[in-house]
């Protein structure tokens, strides 16, 4: 008997242990392209319906055909809160015509992230992250380095171009995808 009720707990124990394996955690969420052209027209709104969290407005006078920009946070799954940084325009075209350049040149690796090098200045303080030689620096940062890029790449998604964080493309584009999920 005693035999009996060991091999049911270990059948039991087993049987838990697979389904925790095979289906506890959120499910994967599919990557978008680099570039998506959408009908859709977002505006502010649509990026706070979706759960995004406004940090800071940026002045768009110095980004070309810009509408607005914002500086901001959302719950990335389990991960919690990333950083985002949010340019509006007013069409997809706009948006990879003219803000193309700018979002390349504040993400990834050769990311600028000093002042006095940046095409547009605004808000370049916030595209920084501090890296130590703990974590073994990061993305175009050398070890032990104080500041390196926050954003290891962007999606342009409809009229939207968004940039955010993570320490490399992939995880950046993960996060973007996870981003316009619930985007309206």
């Amino acid at each position: 008997m005693m035999k009996k009720i060991i091999k049911i707990n270990i059948t039991l124990i087993v049987l838990l242990m697979s389904l925790l394996s095979c289906g506890g955690g959120e499910p994967e969420v599919p990557i978008v392209g680099k570039i998506t052209t959408i009908d859709n027209i977002f505006n502010y709104e649509s990026l706070t319906n979706s759960g995004f969290e406004k940090s800071k407005s940026y002045k768009v006078d110095d980004l070309p055909e810009a509408n607005s920009a914002y500086y901001g946070w959302k719950k990335v799954g389990e991960e919690g809160r990333k950083d985002f940084e949010i340019r509006i325009y007013d069409s997809h075209q706009d948006a990879v015509e003219f803000g193309e350049f700018f979002a390349d040149e504040a993400t990834g690796e050769d990311a600028i992230i000093r002042k006095s090098d940046a095409s547009w200045k605004e808000g370049i303080k916030d595209r920084r992250t501090i890296s130590t030689p703990t974590d073994g620096g990061s993305i175009g940062a050398a070890i032990g380095s104080k500041s390196s890029p926050k954003y290891g790449d962007y999606i342009i998604y409809g009229n939207l171009i968004i940039l955010c964080e993570g320490w490399d493309k992939e995880e950046s584009i993960s996060r973007c995808s996870s981003f316009v999920q619930n985007l309206e």
